[in-house]
């Protein structure tokens, strides 16, 4: 059964533009993640889950981290449902190092 997750992506770009540096995948980008992890509220969120990104240019389906607010097996349910209240520690994060509130498909 395919799962999906409505949330927010944590934007690898964003923390390496904020960082200052060229690549995603440079360490301090995941050095980055955790600080905006370990800044989250953790009663703010279900968990922190792997989910497909849309298909880039390359035509390949990259993965992303999301902090997932709800889970679903119906992905049109997903989107149409209404989150609520966005915890101030995510609302905080959001304009620097997060996208959202989107629905990807959970890796499995």
């Amino acid at each position: 059964m395919t799962l999906y997750v409505k949330g927010f992506k944590i934007d690898r770009q964003k923390i390496a533009n904020l960082l200052k540096v060229t690549s995603t995948t440079d360490p301090l980008v995941e050095g980055g993640i955790r600080v905006v992890v370990g800044r989250l509220n953790r009663e703010a969120y279900i968990k922190i889950v792997t989910g497909y990104e849309s298909p880039g240019p390359d035509g390949k389906r990259h993965l992303a981290l999301v902090i997932a607010l709800e889970i679903d097996d119906d992905e049109e349910r997903l989107r149409k449902k209404e989150l609520g209240t966005i915890d101030e520690t995510i609302r905080a994060a959001l304009p620097h190092t997060l996208v959202g509130p989107d629905v990807w498909e959970i890796f499995k």
